[in-house]
C-alpha cells in the first residue's frame, strides 16, 4: 500500500481542554492539589480570600496545563494510509493501522497493540482514523 498522507494535525488548544491522557489527568490533580494547599496554608478556611484563591488555582490548572503541555511536547498525528505516526515531544511512535481498533467507550479511545490509548486529535481526525481503519478492515477481509 502507499504510504500518502491523508490526515496531519497538531493538537489544538481547545482539544487538549476536554481530551486527557491519564497521565494528564494526573499531573492535573496533582497541580491542583499542590496549589490548594498553598492557599490553605495562605489564608483562613472558607474566607473569602481562601474560596477566591481555589477558584484561581482551578482555573489556572485547568486552562495553564493544556497550554504547558502543548507548549512542551507539541503533539503532533500523522495519518497515512497504512500507518499512524505520533510525535510527542522528541520520540516519535510509528503504529500500523491493522493494530489499531476502536475502544468503543469514547470516540478519541482506541485500543492499539492490545492497550487502550487516547489520541489528542480532533473530530475531524478521529472521523478520518474511522475512515480509514474500515477500509483497512474490509480490503483485509477480501485479501
Amino acid at each position: 500500500m502507499d504510504s500518502s498522507v491523508i490526515y496531519e494535525e497538531q493538537t489544538p488548544y481547545f482539544v487538549l481542554l476536554y481530551r486527557k491522557s491519564g497521565l494528564m489527568r494526573l499531573l492535573e490533580t496533582v497541580l491542583f492539589l499542590a496549589g490548594f494547599a498553598g492557599v490553605f496554608l495562605l489564608f483562613p478556611y472558607r474566607s473569602v480570600p481562601f474560596i477566591m484563591g481555589t477558584i484561581v488555582a482551578a482555573a489556572m490548572v485547568i486552562f495553564g496545563f493544556p497550554a504547558l503541555f502543548r507548549a512542551l511536547y507539541r503533539p503532533r498525528y500523522i495519518l497515512y494510509e497504512d500507518k499512524l505516526v505520533i510525535h510527542m515531544g522528541n520520540q516519535r511512535e510509528e503504529i500500523p493501522l491493522v493494530q489499531i481498533e476502536p475502544a468503543y467507550d469514547l470516540p478519541y479511545i482506541f485500543r492499539i497493540r492490545g492497550k487502550r490509548r487516547p489520541l489528542l486529535v480532533s473530530n475531524q481526525f478521529v472521523d478520518q482514523l474511522q475512515t480509514q481503519l474500515e477500509i483497512i478492515r474490509r480490503t483485509g477481509a477480501r485479501g
